[in-house]
């Protein structure tokens, strides 16, 4: 339960270190890995008087014990909502993804399956499409074979990648033209388990027609870069991209 005391500035960049770290590596960090890896100007004493306020406030909490600390569900929702800096695609990456898009747009048949596999390449996650007459996944194997992940975690997310179709005409219908929310751990309905997150951003085709297409991973996935490539992709889709929705579920710690 976090308390109603505010994070101060200093805990805030302490926390969105923290969270950096753990996107990079996947494991808990240390006061000492935030003194090496940032210059903060403090002690390794009070990075550590700092972490302790951060857990009592329900931001990070120490997996076991003499571990170092992750955040919790709370402390990704504050650095997503509040820390995240948005990442520029580089111009080679528009240009291929630019390049892809048109390809698709071009073929039009499964665009579904297409998009999808276009998000999976570059982002290295699970992935899915939704249109009326298309569900499409791709990707899977990158969370099974993913050695952090809980037998239960990977049956559950399996068990919704083969269930797609029933969830279709409900998430398009809800978040195919919204702008972005996150739903992290706890928030996503889908599941009965809090240890992972998905991200799906709505679009329009040309054609008017409306879908949403999404990514499943860890909660260690590059937030800030799969964001700004789900916008990207749904700006050169939809010629815009006013429409585009995107939901955080947090996958795995």
């Amino acid at each position: 339960m976090i308390e109603t005391e505010e994070i101060t500035p200093r805990q805030a960049r302490i926390l969105a270190a923290i969270v950096k770290l753990n996107c990079e590596d996947g494991v808990a960090v240390a006061s000492k890995d935030l003194c090496d890896k940032f210059e903060f100007g403090l002690s390794s004493a009070t990075i550590r008087n700092e972490m302790a306020a951060l857990e009592k406030m329900g931001y990070i909490r120490q997996p076991h014990t003499s571990a170092g600390r992750v955040p919790t569900d709370e402390g990704f929702r504050y650095f997503v909502n509040q820390l995240m800096d948005k990442v520029k695609l580089t111009m080679r990456e528009q240009e291929t993804l630019r390049s892809e898009i048109v390809k698709l747009q071009a073929v039009n048949a499964e665009i579904g399956r297409r998009l999808a596999k276009v998000l999976t390449a570059h982002t290295s996650q699970a992935s899915f499409a939704m249109f009326p007459e298309e569900v499409s996944s791709v990707g899977l194997s990158n969370i099974l074979d993913n050695q952090s992940l809980p037998p239960e975690d990977a049956k559950e997310i399996a068990q919704f990648f083969d269930n797609l179709e029933d969830y279709a005409d409900e998430m398009i219908e809800d978040y195919g033209d919204k702008e972005a929310q996150a739903f992290i751990g706890k928030e996503l309905k889908l599941s009965t388990r809090s240890d992972y997150s998905m991200i799906v951003s709505g679009l329009q085709l040309p054609s008017g027609k409306k879908g949403v297409i999404g990514l499943i991973g860890p909660k260690s996935m590059q937030y800030p870069k799969n964001i700004t490539l789900m916008e990207y992709i749904t700006k050169l889709i939809g010629g815009g991209g006013g429409g585009a929705a995107a939901i955080l579920l947090i996958l795995f710690t």
